[in-house]
């Protein structure tokens, strides 16, 4: 299970101990973010399951709004890639924009590797 984060919890894991990490934002009101929640687990545990120190976080964008609006993004689901200090936004691609299912869980997974190297 991913665990939530709200603005205290963000300060301590991101900007204190600077993890390396992937945060999903998200609102529950978003047909996007429902198809992306199952994805968004399954990268989760594969990276957990190959012992990589990458957490997988998310925060509600409705309860954490302050948290976001310093961010600077536009629209959910937005997945952010937090490594040394930087972040940079993780394109979610998926085939078809009129068929919000079709999310490309192998394209995340490969921008995080990349990114992070590993």
């Amino acid at each position: 299970m991913v665990e939530n984060l709200n603005e205290d919890k963000f300060k301590r894991k991101v900007v204190v101990e600077r993890q390396t990490c992937v945060i999903k934002f998200y609102s529950d009101g978003c047909h996007l973010c429902v198809h992306l929640k199952p994805v968004y687990e399954e990268i989760a545990n594969e990276f957990k399951k190959s012992n990589n120190k990458i957490k997988f976080y998310k925060v509600d964008v409705d309860a954490e709004e302050k948290l976001t609006e310093r961010l600077n993004f536009e629209g959910v689901p937005t997945l952010f890639l937090f490594h040394n200090g930087r972040y940079s936004e993780i394109p979610y691609p998926y085939d078809d924009p009129d068929d919000l299912t079709g999310y490309r869980k192998d394209d995340i997974i490969a921008y995080i590797r990349k990114r992070v190297g590993v």
